[in-house]
């Protein structure tokens, strides 16, 4: 009896019919490509016994100069430094009071008195100002280091000395109109200029004339140096006037419980300081409530771990600070879509960051001074800057690439590339219709950035953006969630040392990423594979070894460290129809041989998979099923008696801890006549 041999071609396809498909795979399940051939997906082990408690969303990797390996940990309740197998709790804490107003400035002096009896005082902690107070000619808003006082009252720094002594001060005061959109903010020397764009952010909620005022509002006109006008988005209901949170001023403290130099504020009159940034051993502070975050971004500046929740500020942690938690960084934009290091100028970038006024600005980013990640004063004496992208609508993420910065809109993706002088950066549109899916939806692998977008998979090279070819599209795109929130959630997964990169996302009906794309890369060949793996955040190789993922129980998974699959179903692919016979002739086959590498090079050769075989005449009918076979190193052939035109393979794993790679597969067949 003659003989035919059938090599499966490499790459999983999901837009192909199974008949189209043929000698193709067409389902998979933690599988990957090496020279071609299908191999199971590498396993992974528990990376650390600490216990994370939310979910993840941000990891990054860094070593110390003392040789110290850290890997942040930013998870939606808590934020934790895992070193050497221990882990510390640093997560940002916040105290807010809302009080009667009551701030104090002296003529001639640099500082300023606040009066609060719920303060939470510390010389480690930062007061931001969720209501403006206008005294003595100055407007507090925003962020200023307490430089004094262990209790109520304490002092902060002004930029410059002030001219007046004055107090207790006032909150700005809503006029509405029955009708109109139109509101009138009463806030004695603001500062505004009729200049387009500008904006003002109102933090605390304030109800006046059936209208509810929060959140940022542009400029309408400049009445007087006391007065300007806002407009609502829907007419108030009807005429009133009221103060801006009852009259209180709402103050937040950012916890340090831990040592910092004193800095100082921004604000309208008040300017935006410049201020150190300290270190030392630990101290004690009153602790405030932990933040929760919807996402993270960070990185390291040297020593130096800083991130970012989403829309808030820059926090900075390093060992040798001796800091029990995180620091705000008060001299930094304090509401951020998240941040990146330029290298290799040490340069501090974020994006979706702040204007001038401290109200947050969806298209713009700002950066600092070179080696100095709290300097963000732009001057002769800086490269500190800022450059709005001039389309789209929102950022949706930033990243340094080899050589140069990655900004993605909504719609569009921008290169920042540092060239120094006064321009400092240089941003070129390099590709449009192709913004990220999310904030971590951008890797880099080969020294080439590859993400996903809202309707296909790219890639930048020396030709530009291009799309990247995609055989499991319909999988991708056709199952991806419709929820804004749950795209948001879709992380990258680089895995350098096999030349691939994923991507998990929510799938349809999932709120957390449950499946995965992932594409290995060949010179210029694609070859896709899918399949159902939880992961909420990732990083690729690093100081710490192979990459690192976790899932939605807060546990890390180290990959790559042998074959054990944990939590997952076994891997499992299922082939196209493929025909062993052309002609109207049914083949008969009698025997298959088996082709497959049964273990690890250097570990033992005990493999096992379960190999079942599906034949039909017709497509589309029931197909006939064969098997399952068990099949391991010791099996020389497979017996069995197939009489169909169309056959499928499916092979699986039979055991969660083991690796195997197929070959070519041969059958003895013969010609069976006709049905």
């Amino acid at each position: 009896m003659p003989w035919a041999a059938v090599q499966l071609k490499p790459g999983v396809d999901t837009q192909l019919t199974l008949a189209a498909n043929q000698a193709g795979v067409s389902q998979s399940q933690l599988i990957r490509y090496k020279e071609g051939l299908i191999q199971v997906y590498g396993g992974w082990a528990t990376y650390t016994a600490v216990t994370i408690g939310s979910t993840v969303r941000d990891l990054h990797a860094w070593q110390d100069v003392a040789g110290a390996q850290h890997l942040f940990v930013g998870a939606t309740a808590n934020a934790i430094v895992l070193t050497s197998g221990s882990g510390q709790d640093i997560t940002p804490q916040t105290t807010i009071t809302n009080s009667a107003v009551n701030v104090a400035v002296t003529a001639g002096s640099s500082l300023a008195q606040i009066t609060d009896a719920g303060a939470n005082v510390s010389t480690y902690n930062t007061v931001y100002f969720n209501t403006p107070v206008s005294v003595g000619g100055w407007i507090f808003n925003g962020a200023y280091q307490i430089t004094s006082g262990g209790g109520s009252p304490y002092t902060i720094m002004l930029s410059s000395q002030s001219a007046a002594t004055a107090s207790p001060g006032v909150v700005p005061s809503f006029t509405t109109t029955a009708g109109s959109q139109v509101v009138s903010v009463t806030l004695p020397n603001h500062g505004f200029q009729a200049i387009p764009g500008l904006f003002q952010q109102f933090i605390a909620t304030t109800t006046v004339g059936g209208a509810t005022i929060q959140g940022k509002y542009q400029i309408a006109s400049v009445v007087s140096p006391n007065v300007f006008t806002i407009n609502l988005p829907q007419a108030a209901p009807s005429g009133a006037t009221a103060s801006m949170n009852g009259g209180l001023m709402q103050l937040q403290y950012y916890v340090t419980l831990g040592p910092t130099v004193p800095g100082s504020g921004f604000g309208l009159g008040g300017g935006f300081g410049a201020g150190g940034f300290g270190t030392g051993t630990p101290g004690v502070g009153t602790p405030g409530t932990p933040i929760t975050a919807t996402d993270w971004t960070s990185d390291n500046f040297g020593d130096v771990l800083l991130a970012c929740p989403e829309n808030g500020p820059v926090y900075a942690w390093a060992a040798s600070f001796g800091f029990q938690n995180f620091q705000v960084v008060n001299t930094a934009p304090f509401f951020n879509g998240g941040l990146f290091v330029s290298m290799p100028q040490q340069i501090l970038v974020c994006w979706r960051s702040t204007q001038s006024t401290g109200v947050q600005d969806p298209l713009i980013v700002r950066w600092s001074n070179a080696g100095d990640y709290t300097n963000f004063v732009v001057s002769n004496l800086t490269t500190a800057g800022s450059f709005h992208i001039p389309t789209g609508s929102i950022i949706r993420g930033g990243m340094q690439c080899p050589v140069f910065g990655l900004i993605s809109t909504d719609i569009d993706v921008w290169t920042m590339t540092y060239v120094g002088g006064t321009i400092i950066f240089n941003f070129n549109r390099v590709g449009t219709g192709c913004g990220w899916l999310s904030s971590h939806a951008c890797g880099v692998l080969a020294g080439n950035p590859y993400w996903i977008g809202t309707n296909n998979f790219y890639m930048l090279a020396q030709q530009g953006v291009t799309p990247m070819p995609c055989t499991v599209w319909d999988f991708v795109f056709q199952n991806l969630s419709p929820v804004d929130a749950n795209r948001k959630k879709t992380r990258v997964a680089v895995s350098s040392g096999f030349n691939e990169v994923a991507w998990f996302f929510c799938s349809a009906n999932a709120t957390e990423p449950d499946s995965y794309a992932k594409v290995h890369i060949e010179g210029q060949e694609f070859e896709w594979d899918y399949g159902s793996l939880i992961r909420t955040a990732w990083i690729d190789i690093s100081v710490l070894g192979m990459p690192i993922g976790a899932d939605t129980n807060g546990t890390l998974w180290q990959h790559e460290t042998g074959n054990s699959i944990t939590g997952a179903a076994l891997p499992v692919f299922r082939s196209g129809w493929f025909t062993i016979a052309e002609g109207q002739d049914l083949p008969f086959i009698d025997m298959i041989i088996p082709d497959f590498i049964w273990g690890l090079y250097s570990g033992a050769k005990d493999a096992s998979v379960v190999i079942t075989f599906f034949g039909t005449d017709a497509l589309g009918a029931t197909p006939y099923t064969y098997g399952p076979f068990f099949v391991t190193q010791a099996t020389p052939y497979i017996n069995c008696r197939i009489r169909n035109k169309f056959l499928s393979v499916q092979v699986q794993s039979n055991l969660s801890a083991e690796f195997w790679r197929l070959g070519r597969v041969r059958f003895r067949m013969a010609s069976s006549g006709r049905r």
